[in-house]
């Protein structure tokens, strides 16, 4: 056989016949000389064996087959939409058509989310105990008015008459612990004539007195709430109250913008996730064509024919799976701005690819300084210690001193009001004392003064942890942020080599020199490289979000006036 080969094939004609070969591979256009070079060895191969041929043959079908576009493989990820948002110095958004700021979707998601907008009363109200405890400042008109009828004395045999009471009052209670009272008071007593008084005949004829007058009331208490001393105490206590509660709702609110960002990039992440489902199940059709094809010859294997049938499957599958997911992230997102559920989320995010500079020791001074839970700590701290001494306060005995002066004025006639005779100060009277009470035997005083220590050294402990907590998370944070960012830099270097290795296997596969196994890894590995490219990206910018609000600086940062908002909430 290889005598026979040498024979019919010298050397020299070999190589004369491979020159040729190649000097008409150059002269040609590049699609012919491609046709010629494999017929050129077609035709060398030919003699070889029956099986190198038919393979050949069937190799060069393919070659041209895959110049077109219908049985072509996926093409080059260059030539695919891209993965990934253009670099932006700001993050945006677009719903609706409309380009968004950060600023634009918090102002949107501050003004139309449902519960945000419940939350917002919720700040408006957190003055609520601070205001009820201006009751007891609140003047108060009291009034009353009274008949007394009466008749058979017993000292008289026959005693009929009546009698009017009026009352008509105005006191006050001021922060010094004062009351002052004052008004007017009328009485008028009428009796009817009689026959007989204590058995003798003597007539009574009818008569008719009246009494009234004017009164003022002061009292002070000395030592219990000592010139409003526990009344201060206690409206400091719930406007220190009121003021973290808004705080701790206000900060409420800055989690909440947070989320509603998070849910639009969700929304990007699956709509990228579609696109690449979509590609892969594409690219995986093409690929088992090719294999069909290649079995039908019988140059392929059976079981790459079921793998690709298999891997055709799951991926339309996942298509399924990930339009459901899309979704369900749009309308997650569309309630949370509480827009019209067919508003269109379009567009990819433009998100933020650069490290800013970030200062450990200015985000922990910020933190202290902004964060809501330690002012509210802080503030539970202070409401400890002016509850130790309003109860201390309260422990001490009642005291108090009180002045009463009626200018009373008596009449005869009918004559109402009376007021000539009650201004004259015909008869005043005026009345000076002081008065003291103290529970003996209070468990509840005793209660509430141990527990009002205890509560302060509590608060004290609980100040100190979370200052350790905060600088923790701060710490945490800004790490997050750097790792994230590297994350995203390495994913990103990931997706580019993926990239470059799956479009190589592409060109591999044109010139049938591939491995099907190698293709489909190419493939998928292509795919989730770009999936966690976009992924790493997102939760960078989640990231540096994240980093804002351990320092209470969203709204600060992209200059949201919370007030302003707040003012429209009637």
């Amino acid at each position: 056989m290889r005598e026979d080969h040498a024979a019919l094939y010298p050397g020299k004609v070999f190589m004369g016949q491979l020159t040729g070969v190649a000097l008409l591979f150059f002269l040609l256009t590049k699609r012919l000389n491609f046709l010629v070079f494999c017929l050129a060895v077609h035709y060398i191969a030919w003699v070889n064996s029956m099986k190198t041929r038919l393979f050949t043959l069937v190799l060069l079908w393919n070659s041209i087959a895959g110049l077109s576009a219908e049985d072509a493989p996926a093409q080059p990820p260059a030539a695919a939409p891209a993965a990934v948002p253009e670099k932006s110095a700001e993050a945006s958004f677009t719903i609706g058509g409309v380009n968004l700021t950060i600023q634009d979707a918090i102002n949107i998601v501050l003004e139309k989310n449902l519960t945000l907008q419940s939350a917002k009363y919720d700040v408006v109200m957190s003055d609520t105990n601070a205001r009820k405890l201006d009751k007891k400042f609140a003047p108060i008109v009291s009034a009353e008015g009274q008949h007394l009828g009466f008749s058979d004395s017993p000292l008289s045999s026959a005693s009929r008459g009546y009698q009017y009471n009026g009352y008509l009052g105005i006191s006050k209670l001021f922060a010094t612990g004062t009351t002052v009272g004052g008004g007017y008071r009328y009485q008028q007593l009428h009796s009817e004539a009689s026959n007989g008084f204590l058995g003798l005949p003597i007539n009574q004829p009818a008569t008719t007195s009246t009494f009234n007058g004017y009164f003022i009331n002061v009292q002070q208490e000395l030592l219990k709430n000592s010139f409003g001393y526990a009344d201060r105490k206690q409206e400091k206590i719930a406007n220190k109250q009121a003021e973290g509660q808004r705080a701790y709702t206000v900060n409420l609110l800055s989690g909440l913008v947070v989320q509603a960002l998070t849910d639009y990039w969700q929304v990007t992440i699956q709509k990228s996730a579609l696109e690449n489902a979509r590609l892969e199940e594409k690219s995986n059709r093409q690929v088992r064509a090719i294999v069909a094809r290649n079995v039908s010859y019988g140059l392929g294997e059976t079981y790459d024919l079921n793998n690709y049938n298999a891997r055709v499957a799951m991926s339309t599958a996942k298509v399924s799976m990930t339009e459901q997911s899309l979704k369900n992230a749009t309308r997650k997102l569309l309630r949370t701005v509480n827009m019209p559920v067919d508003t269109k989320v379009e567009g990819i995010t433009n998100l933020v690819e650069t490290l800013p500079s970030l200062d450990a020791n200015a985000a922990l001074k910020a933190a202290m300084e902004k964060r809501v839970d330690f002012k509210n700590a802080k503030i539970e701290n202070e409401v400890a210690e002016m509850q130790t001494d309003l109860y201390g306060n309260q422990a001490l005995p009642s005291l108090t001193a009180y002045f009463n002066y009626v200018s009373q004025g008596t009449n005869q006639f009918i004559q109402f009001p009376g007021f000539p005779a009650a201004g004259s100060l015909q008869s005043p009277q005026w009345q000076v004392g002081v008065k003291a009470s103290y529970p003996l035997w209070d468990d509840e005083i005793k209660v509430n003064q141990r527990n009002a220590g205890m509560q302060l050294t509590q608060s004290r402990i609980k100040l100190q942890n979370l200052e350790q907590e905060i600088r923790d998370d701060v710490l945490t944070r800004l790490e997050n942020v750097r790792l994230n960012f590297e994350v995203f830099q390495t994913s990103r270097t990931a997706r580019k080599e993926s990239e470059a290795f799956y479009n190589r296997m592409l060109a591999r596969t044109r010139t049938g020199k591939l491995n099907f196994q190698l293709v489909g890894q190419a493939l998928e590995s292509m795919v989730a490289s770009r999936q966690k490219e976009l992924e790493a990206l997102v939760n960078y910018n989640i990231a540096l979000l994240q980093f804002d609000l351990a320092k209470n600086e969203i709204f600060e940062r992209y200059n949201i006036d919370v007030e302003k908002i707040l003012a429209k909430v009637k």
